[in-house]
């Protein structure tokens, strides 16, 4: 009975967590960054500001955990068996953040802006967004490399951290309201695959120039 219990009580507990980073998903896309507080949320949820605290800590573990839920549903995409190709993977890996931002795009623009402020993209971080990201990047070049898509001339940290910048810079455009989401995928996959054409095979360097050309025109 007593393990059941604690079964129902941790159960119970990761319920009322969900529902808090649900009301700050909301609260950000309706209010903004700035209208992100402790009491808040803990309106909201129908819980109490020390439960707040004990459940997700404050408001920049709130965030940061936002954020890593994020990074964690686009390496979910990329663990699938058959995201060896860079070019059908720097595809769906951007389609998978394309689908996931417009969703709901006010509150991935506020929630990005908030970030940058709260110093949550800071590569110094070890569990930092950068770091995560990065380590998606450099899998999607191990894979690439072990299946002969690429020449190994470059390293792959190398690689990857240039693919991360290539969608980094233009979604940093897109949050900013340059661009909107289409052209933030078309800006982003063309400096995702100019970065593999610096270390691909022939056969892929061919493929990688006439898909630039298809994605530019």
């Amino acid at each position: 009975m007593a393990a059941k219990g604690q079964a129902t009580r941790q159960a119970n507990k990761e319920l009322r967590r969900e529902k808090i980073l649900s009301v700050a998903r909301s609260l950000i896309a309706e209010e903004g960054f700035d209208a992100l507080t402790i009491s808040k949320m803990a309106e909201r949820s129908g819980v109490t500001i020390p439960t707040v605290h004990n459940l997700l800590g404050k408001k920049n573990d709130i965030v940061s955990a936002l954020f890593r839920e994020l990074v964690d549903r686009i390496d979910d995409v990329l663990a699938e068996p058959e995201m060896v190709d860079p070019i059908g993977a720097s595809e769906a890996f951007l389609d998978s953040l394309v689908t996931l931002y417009a969703a709901d795009e006010v509150f991935y623009r506020a929630a990005f802006l908030g970030g940058e402020r709260l110093g949550l993209f800071e590569h110094e971080m070890n569990d930092g967004v950068f770091r995560k990201s990065i380590k998606v990047a450099e899998r999607l070049c191990d894979r690439a490399l072990v299946h002969g898509y690429l020449l190994g001339r470059v390293n792959s940290r190398w690689l990857a951290q240039q693919l991360f910048g290539s969608q980094r810079l233009a979604r940093q455009d897109w949050v900013s309201g340059y661009i909107n989401l289409a052209e933030y995928r078309q800006h982003a996959l063309i400096g995702m695959l100019i970065t593999f054409a610096a270390d691909a095979t022939p056969d892929l360097h061919q493929r990688i120039c006439q898909r630039i050309d298809q994605v530019a025109s």
